[in-house]
Formats: C-alpha cells, sequence, structure tokens
C-alpha cells in the first residue's frame, strides 16, 4: 500500500507546486501584480458583496407590455379559430382590462363561438350578450402570470451575470413587480446594464409583401394581422442622423413599441406578420463562431431543439421565394429569401456584428429571452456590509483555528506524524484557494466559515489513519505492516465520510442562492481537494519517510 510509482510521486510533486503557483496571486501586493501577465495577475478570488460592496440596482418589469402581448396573441389565434369553425365576425378588437371583444356578424352563431373560444382556453372569463363577445382573464390568472414572469426573470438574470455560479449575485424579488440585484466587486457598470437592459427576445416572422413601403409613405391603417418593426440598418441611421430621436426612445415611458417608433421617427421598417414562425424559447445553444466565407466575419451560430427545428423546417418548406425576417429585441437584424427548406434544425445569424457583441447576444440568447423588460429605477454602488473588520474578524478566526488544529496534532500524534498531518492541511488549503482563484469565485463571510470547517476536515482522515496505525501497532504488527494496514484500512471510511459530506455540498450549491452558494462553494472545494491529500500526498509522505529511515518502531 506504501509503494508508490516514481511517476505518482513525480504527479503530486507537480500538482501541488501548480496549486501554490495559482494561489500566490492572492497574497502579493498591488506593485507586484501590475507587472505581472494579466492573465496570471487577475486570476484571484474575488471578494463577496459583504466584504467589498459592489453594484446596487433595483429593476422595474414591464408587466402591463406582457399582459397586452399575451391578449394579442390570443387575438390573432382567436381569428383564426373562429374562421377554422366558419363562424363571421365583423371586427376583433383589445380592450384595457386586458380583455377581447368580438363582435359577431349573426348573433345565432354565438354559441359556436364560444364553444370555439373554449377550444382555444377554457380558463378564459366570457361576458357580454348578443352579438358581442367579451373575453378576459381572471384575477387568479393575471396574478400567477405576473409572478412567473417575475421568477423567469430572476432565473434568466441569474445566468446571464453568473454563468459560472461562481460570483455569487444576490437577485430577488421586491413586492409584485420589482427586483434587487446586487453584483459583488463590480465598479464599472457598463457591461452589466447592457446585460439587463437586453431583452433578447428572438422570434421568426414572414414579411408581408403585400404592404407596400415607398421611402416615408407608411399606410395609416395596417392589415391587423401585420405590424412594422424598424431594422437594424434603419436604426443605426437614425442613431446617426437624430441622436435625440434615439434618447428619446430611450427615455420613453412606457417603452414605445416597434411601430410606434416606425410612425414617430420613421427609420427603414419592415412589415411583418404578427404570428411566431418559430420562437427564441424554442433556441437549445446559442454560440459565437466566424463565418468560413465573407472574410471570416464574425456570426451567431443557433441551434434549436427537436420542436424548434421541426416548426422551422416546416416554415421554410412551406413559404420558399418569401422573406423571412429575423426580429431581435423589436430590431429586423436580418430578413433573407428563403432559397429551400431549412431542416438541420440550426441556422446562423448574420450582420454588422463586432466580435465582443456577437459573444454577448450568444449569451443573450443562450440565457433566453427576458419574458419582461426590465427597467433600473434606481442604481447606486454600495459598500461592504461588513468590510474591514469583517474580513479581519474573519482571518483571524482562520489563523487562530488553523492554530489550534496543528497544536492538537503535534501533541495527540506527536512531532513527526503531527508534521506530516499539518502539512496535508497545508497542502490541502493551497488547493482550494488555487481552485477557488482559477473558477473567479467570490469569497463570503460564510465562505470563510466553510475554509475554517476545510481546516478542520482536513486533518479528520489523518486522525482515523493514524488510530488505525496505532491498533494495528498494538496488535503486533511491523512498524511498515502497521501503516501499510492501517492505512489500508482506514481508506475506506475516509472516503465514505469525505464523499457524503461532498454530496451535501453539491446540494446546498444547486438549490441555495448568494451566501449559501458561497459557503458550499468552498466547503466542497475543501472536500474535494482533501480526498487528494487523505488519498494521495500522505501516502506519499509516509511512503518516503519509511524508505529513507527503515524504522524499526513507531512513536504515534
Amino acid at each position: 500500500m506504501l509503494n508508490l510509482p516514481r511517476w505518482q510521486t513525480i504527479a503530486v510533486i507537480v500538482v501541488t507546486a501548480l496549486a501554490a503557483l495559482f494561489a500566490l496571486p492572492n497574497l502579493l501586493p498591488a506593485p507586484v501584480l501590475d507587472v505581472l501577465p494579466h492573465w496570471y495577475a487577475t486570476s484571484r478570488i474575488n471578494l463577496g458583496l459583504d466584504l467589498r460592496g459592489g453594484a446596487h440596482f433595483l429593476l422595474e418589469a414591464d408587466l402591463r407590455s406582457v399582459l397586452n402581448e399575451r391578449v394579442t396573441n390570443l387575438s390573432d389565434a382567436l381569428r383564426g379559430e373562429l374562421r377554422k369553425q366558419q363562424v363571421a365576425f365583423k371586427d376583433i378588437t383589445i380592450e384595457n382590462g386586458p380583455a377581447v371583444v368580438v363582435v359577431l356578424r349573426d348573433e345565432a352563431q354565438r354559441a359556436k363561438a364560444l364553444e370555439a373560444i373554449r377550444t382555444l382556453d377554457p380558463s378564459l372569463a366570457v361576458s357580454g350578450a348578443g352579438d358581442t363577445i367579451r373575453l378576459a382573464y381572471s384575477n387568479v390568472d393575471l396574478v400567477r402570470k405576473k409572478k412567473e414572469v417575475i421568477e423567469q426573470s430572476i432565473e434568466i438574470l441569474r445566468r446571464r451575470v453568473d454563468e459560472t455560479g461562481t460570483i455569487e449575485p444576490t437577485i430577488v424579488r421586491q413586492g409584485d413587480d420589482r427586483i434587487l440585484l446586487q453584483v459583488p466587486g463590480i465598479k464599472d457598470t457598463t457591461d452589466l446594464k447592457r446585460k439587463i437592459n437586453q431583452t433578447a427576445k428572438l422570434t421568426f416572422h414572414l414579411v408581408n409583401e403585400d404592404v407596400a413601403l415607398t421611402g416615408q409613405n407608411i399606410p395609416a391603417v395596417l392589415p391587423p394581422t401585420t405590424f412594422l418593426v424598424p431594422t437594424r440598418e434603419g436604426m443605426q441611421q437614425l442613431r446617426a442622423s437624430n441622436p435625440k430621436a434615439v434618447e428619446e426612445i430611450q427615455s420613453a415611458n412606457p417603452r414605445l413599441s416597434p411601430e410606434q417608433i416606425c410612425r414617430r421617427f420613421q427609420p427603414q421598417c419592415l412589415p411583418v406578420f404578427k404570428r411566431v414562425v418559430v420562437g427564441g424559447e424554442d433556441l437549445d445553444d446559442a454560440k459565437s463562431t466566424f463565418e468560413q466565407q465573407q472574410g471570416g466575419r464574425p456570426i451567431i451560430s443557433f441551434t434549436f431543439n427537436a420542436a424548434g427545428g421541426r416548426s422551422f423546417c416546416a416554415a421554410t418548406r412551406a413559404n420558399i421565394g418569401k422573406r423571412l425576417a429575423i426580429q431581435l429585441d423589436g430590431e429586423i437584424i436580418s430578413a433573407p429569401v428563403v432559397q429551400s427548406a431549412i431542416c438541420g434544425g440550426s441556422g446562423i445569424i448574420t450582420g454588422q456584428f463586432t466580435t465582443q457583441q456577437t459573444q454577448e447576444q450568444a449569451l443573450l440568447l443562450r440565457s433566453g429571452a427576458l419574458p419582461a423588460t426590465l427597467t433600473i429605477i434606481e442604481e447606486r454602488t454600495v459598500g461592504a456590509d461588513l468590510g474591514a473588520d469583517a474580513i479581519h474578524a474573519g482571518t483571524v478566526a482562520a489563523i487562530v483555528g488553523t492554530l489550534l488544529v496543528a497544536a492538537f496534532m503535534f501533541i495527540t500524534y506527536g512531532p513527526l506524524f503531527g508534521s506530516f498531518a499539518n502539512l496535508a492541511m497545508l497542502v490541502n488549503m493551497t488547493l482550494v484557494f488555487a481552485g477557488m482563484s482559477l473558477l473567479g469565485a467570490s469569497l463570503t463571510l460564510p465562505g470563510i466559515a466553510g475554509l475554517v470547517l476545510t481546516v478542520g476536515m482536513s486533518v479528520d482522515s489523518n486522525v482515523l489513519i493514524y488510530e488505525r496505525v496505532r491498533e494495528e501497532k498494538n496488535n503486533g504488527r511491523s512498524p511498515f505492516s502497521a501503516l501499510g494496514t492501517g492505512y489500508e484500512r482506514a481508506l475506506t471510511a475516509v472516503i465514505d465520510s469525505n464523499l457524503t459530506a461532498l454530496i451535501a455540498g453539491v446540494l446546498l450549491f444547486g438549490f441555495g442562492s448568494g451566501p449559501i452558494r458561497g459557503f458550499a462553494t468552498s466547503l466542497s472545494l475543501g472536500l474535494l481537494t482533501h480526498l487528494f491529500t487523505a488519498t494521495v500526498f500522505t501516502r506519499m509522505l509516509l511512503a518516503t519517510w519509511v524508505r529513507l529511515r527503515r524504522p524499526t518502531e513507531l512513536v504515534i
């Protein structure tokens, strides 16, 4: 058990040396870091919001637009269903409330119309008399929808801000339509605000070729199935020629719809059908890449899930020769002509993108579209809740705890085996700091507690091993046999205890948030590195000592 191949010994030494190298930037002063390579100097543990402050945002979700969009989709679906059931109607309009009002041509078809409505959505509340039918969602349904929108927005924000799960932002609901977002260590909030402000809603629509737009000649009335959307080129020209118009669009409350922008500021626009051919919710993946042709320009490559791939294939097969508009956040970024059926389940988005823009957009699409537009109503930089005092107190606790544990091991198992255990503890903490630095993890006050707990657990395995060795020695075994047998028989208990604790740490990380994740991160990393030091590093120390000293008795 103690006979280690030379390559294993070399591997252990190399891993330990690399861990020390990557943990070192956390101890170096700023002047030294400035002269080091950027990738190495920035490989450090981040302090959490409770230790060094960060960015604070209070966001308000535009729930009214979500409900209006839901009612608009209902009215479009209702038109199709009534035509399918051969129910004649004069008009279908949308009222504030929100509600949909259907005016029938023949009152005698009311029962047939109600049957079609129940087929479409049985939860709708129906009112009105004669040839008029008023449809609305119940208050319970509206409250449930609002709650779903906020919860979905929180989850998408978490994926956008913390894709790796190591930054530990605080994202919680406040009131009915507001979200509190706090991100530790953020000083320049430009990139963060860009991620928040973009809805990243991707939809594919067919262009209505029957509606002619000549220059600024926009028809006063469009067909009810059609709406106007500005093109990206048109918005870029508007930004260059009329910056005040762009400021007015951005500051408008409530936000202007794409059609309102087209009619008021008259950029280049396209008339598209309201019906969504394929939506961004069917996206399976999106990534930034480069086109093989066209000089290797940056593009966004996307892949649909099975349902989206089938819908996209059917839509392109049925509309060969027609233009398919790709709408992203209220702008048409491309409107190519469908040359043939696209049934591979994937595609690309091209445009005048920079590499950074494609990377950010791919992240937003990958995270999912925000169900509602989020408006920043409060923004400030927050100071540390605990700050230097907490860091000092946590550091003192960690140092005192480490010294007490080290002293206990020296007193209980002697200077030799106590030194082995304490050296393994030191290597374990070095591995933890190196792992957190490589992951870019944030260290919070609960994370410091996890590190202190790791210190105690890192010698726990040595206690099990040493006690087992004592038992084997007392049973009359030779020093070499006692060490080998004791280590081998204690190893099962060591692995089992660490794996069960690791499962708990993984569950805390998966289901927890904020400070809980900070504790789970440091604890789980400590358990993983402890498995390495207990099963490999300590064994290497014992094997090296036995090979060099050839002891005739054990003092343990």
